[in-house]
């Protein structure tokens, strides 16, 4: 089903902190059915993030938002799964989300987690897990990202995918031709555009043909940073678009 999310990566076009950024968003009349958050911007120490993800869980809980997480770091180790993974499905839990999204890391690891080990695990904490093509030599690759779902799906492992069209312009691959290799493989897709610079931009100011992406009925998230009015004005030319 289509639906459409907010990152709070928004937050970084006025400055605002992520609980800045989803208070306005509460407490606005801006429809959306989702947020993702980012686990990078919330507090260091236990305690705080502790406060941070129960203030976050009953916003989306009064919102009835879907909740996604993102991580930035890496799901495979060259050993299997990274040891962080409990954690961070913890962390997940807390925060009242259905699903966390987490870089590629290591191939070699992949065919090394216990399929049945794997899938009790999202299944205790009720998530679902997706990796990202993200902006590394390591790990934003289109030939790398299409080895990895490819070794991932002939293993048997539940892990979906999200695909960045912008990640990929910015790595020098081509938006249109990894949108056409990869989108069976996604059920969330990022929606950003970037300039001739490769630096961030609106939607209508960039270089990729966005329009052209949106045929999939996953969800999709806006992802770019900009000001809380432009917020605006980008969710209704989305939403016309889509």
């Amino acid at each position: 089903m289509k639906k459409i999310y907010l990152n709070t990566i928004i937050s970084l076009g006025e400055s605002l902190t992520q609980q800045e950024f989803s208070d306005f968003l509460a407490q606005s009349q801006l429809e959306i059915d989702g947020i993702e958050y980012r686990y990078e911007m919330f507090a260091q120490d236990t305690a705080t993030r502790s406060q941070e993800f129960l203030q976050f869980l009953e916003t989306g809980k009064l919102k009835k938002w879907d909740v996604l997480l993102s991580i930035p770091s890496p799901l495979f180790t060259a050993e299997g799964l990274t040891p962080d993974f409990d954690t961070y499905l913890q962390a997940a839990s807390q925060l009242g989300a259905q699903r966390i999204k987490m870089n590629v890391g290591e191939l070699s690891g992949i065919t090394k987690v216990d399929v049945e080990e794997f899938t009790a695990l999202l299944q205790e904490y009720h998530l679902k897990v997706n990796i990202e093509n993200d902006q590394t030599e390591a790990n934003g690759r289109l030939s790398f990202i299409k080895e990895a779902l490819e070794t991932i799906t002939d293993h048997g492992l539940p892990i979906g995918y999200t695909f960045d069209a912008g990640n990929f312009t910015v790595m020098g691959d081509d938006a249109d031709q990894a949108y056409r290799l990869l989108k069976a493989y996604a059920t969330v897709v990022h929606v950003k555009n970037v300039n001739q610079d490769l630096g961030n931009s609106l939607l209508d100011d960039g270089i990729i043909p966005w329009r052209s992406q949106l045929d999939l009925e996953v969800p999709h998230v806006l992802e770019y940073p900009m000001s809380l009015s432009e917020l605006e004005t980008e969710l209704k030319l989305f939403r016309e678009a889509f």
